[in-house]
C-alpha cells in the first residue's frame, strides 16, 4: 500500500523547474543627441511670432501712455472746474454783501438819498 501512495503522489506532482542562469544585460551605448536644424518655414514662423509679440507689446504701451495722458487731462480739467466754481461762489458772496439792505441804506443816507426796498433787485443763487 505504501507503494501505491508514493506512486500516486509522484504522478500528480508538478516537476520542479531547473533554475535558469541569471544573465546581466549588457548596456547599449547611447548615442549623443544630434542637433536638428530648423527648417526655413520654422524659422519664418519663429520670426513672425517674435515680431507679433513685439508689436503687441508696443501697442499695449502706446495705449497705456494714451490712457495716462487722457486721465491727466481729465484731472486738470476737474481742477479748473473746482477753481472756477470757487470763484463763482466768491462772486455770489460779494454780490450778496454789496446788495445788503443795511449797506445800501447807509450808502444812501451818506449821500442824501432814500432807499425804496421795492426797487432793489435781488440776485438769486
Amino acid at each position: 500500500m505504501m507503494e501505491n501512495t508514493a506512486r500516486q503522489f509522484t504522478e500528480y506532482a508538478e516537476p520542479i523547474p531547473a533554475p535558469k542562469p541569471h544573465v546581466e544585460p549588457v548596456p547599449v551605448p547611447v548615442a549623443a543627441p544630434r542637433h536638428i536644424a530648423f527648417s526655413p518655414l520654422e524659422r519664418l514662423l519663429s520670426v513672425c511670432c517674435g515680431l507679433a509679440a513685439v508689436a503687441m507689446s508696443l501697442l499695449f504701451l502706446t495705449a497705456q501712455d494714451t490712457l495716462a495722458g487722457a486721465n491727466r487731462q481729465y484731472q486738470d480739467l476737474q481742477t479748473q472746474i473746482v477753481a472756477e466754481n470757487s470763484h463763482v461762489d466768491d462772486y455770489k458772496q460779494t454780490i450778496g454783501e454789496l446788495t445788503n439792505s443795511a449797506r445800501l441804506s447807509t450808502f444812501a443816507k451818506a449821500h442824501g438819498l432814500t432807499v425804496i426796498e421795492g426797487n432793489i433787485k435781488r440776485v438769486n443763487q
